[in-house]
């Protein structure tokens, strides 16, 4: 069994240009992250990696991930979370209106807020399309240092629901990052 670890750069600057007023010119708006999630089990590093590409997934189809105890992580071994410190997606499906929703399942549901960490909210509906919406060839990046808890058997269901929009089949890249301790 491997360890993990991952580096994660965020850099976006915007340029606002103003050709007239009390100020003239190029005003820089910046925002930028770099960190290392360095290999360990404490506050801002990880020891397990969870990475799946799903293709060929039909509309209206929620896929689920059990966080606590199925999945294979990125060195083949078992990925068994107790925090997910970072989920991204990538909709790679570019119809208009083919859109994702992920959050947690309508049982035993991942990422609910709980003593100040989650993804989100802990009054969130108990149905299975209430979530975080990821717009077709869209990402979405969740990031909490602490760790959000994963929590066998009430709270460790990933879920990813695909838009009712037929045609072409879904697919998407997910990458979920975390503790084991």
């Amino acid at each position: 069994m491997g360890t993990a670890s991952a580096r994660v750069n965020i850099d976006i600057q915007a340029l606002d240009i103003l050709s007239a007023g009390l100020v003239a010119g190029v005003i820089p708006a910046k925002f930028l992250q770099n960190f290392d999630l360095n290999t360990g089990t404490s506050d801002g590093q990880i020891d397990l990696a969870f990475g799946k590409t799903e293709s060929s997934i039909a509309a209206s189809t929620i896929t689920t991930y059990d966080l606590a105890g199925s999945l294979v992580g990125l060195n083949q071994a078992a990925a068994v979370f107790v925090e997910i410190v970072l989920i991204a997606i990538r909709n790679k499906r570019t119809t208009a209106l083919a859109y994702l929703d992920i959050g947690p399942h309508a049982t035993n549901g991942f990422g609910r807020l709980a003593a100040s960490r989650g993804f989100w909210p802990a009054d969130l509906a108990a149905d299975a399309d209430q979530g975080s919406i990821v717009a077709p060839d869209s990402w979405l990046v969740l990031y909490n240092k602490d760790g959000v808890p994963v929590t066998a058997g009430t709270g460790d269901i990933l879920r990813v629901t695909t838009s009712a929009v037929a045609g072409a089949t879904n697919s998407w890249d997910l990458l979920a990052l975390g503790r084991s301790v």
